[in-house]
């Protein structure tokens, strides 16, 4: 089980901003933890959407205010994918749109449009910077 496999199954997610993948792809999650273990947050999902491509899209906060994350789980609710942001305010609205597409929107009124299949094809972002 990947890193952020655990991390999830425990509702935590690791305090930097990025694209994490189930299968452990992305920047090495092992390594930061171990030079960085304390840099964790606890989640909190506020939303559940359901999807017609199937699969699940969590909405929701880590343990400080200014915390947001997208998360695409199976219909078996295992993680395929999570976005964490530092500063993006809880995630707290989301539309699927057509061709796998989602638009995303935080209490700060931050939106995305990424792939669901593919999240590192963000589409747009509008009020978060990267």
């Amino acid at each position: 089980m990947s890193k952020i496999n655990e991390l999830w199954n425990k509702e935590k997610l690791p305090i930097k901003d990025g694209i994490y993948f189930a299968n452990g792809e992305s920047f090495s999650l092992v390594d930061f933890l171990n030079q960085n273990p304390d840099c964790i947050t606890h989640i909190d999902i506020f939303k559940k959407i359901k999807l017609q491509m199937g699969g699940t899209c969590l909405l929701g906060e880590g343990s400080h205010g200014s915390e947001g994350f997208i998360a695409y789980i199976t219909s078996d609710e295992k993680l395929n994918w999570v976005i964490y942001f530092e500063e993006s305010n809880p995630f707290i609205n989301a539309v699927e749109l057509s061709d796998a597409f989602l638009t995303v929107e935080s209490s700060a009124n931050y939106r995305i449009i990424l792939d669901l299949k593919n999240p590192i094809n963000i589409v747009s972002i509008k009020g978060i910077e990267m």
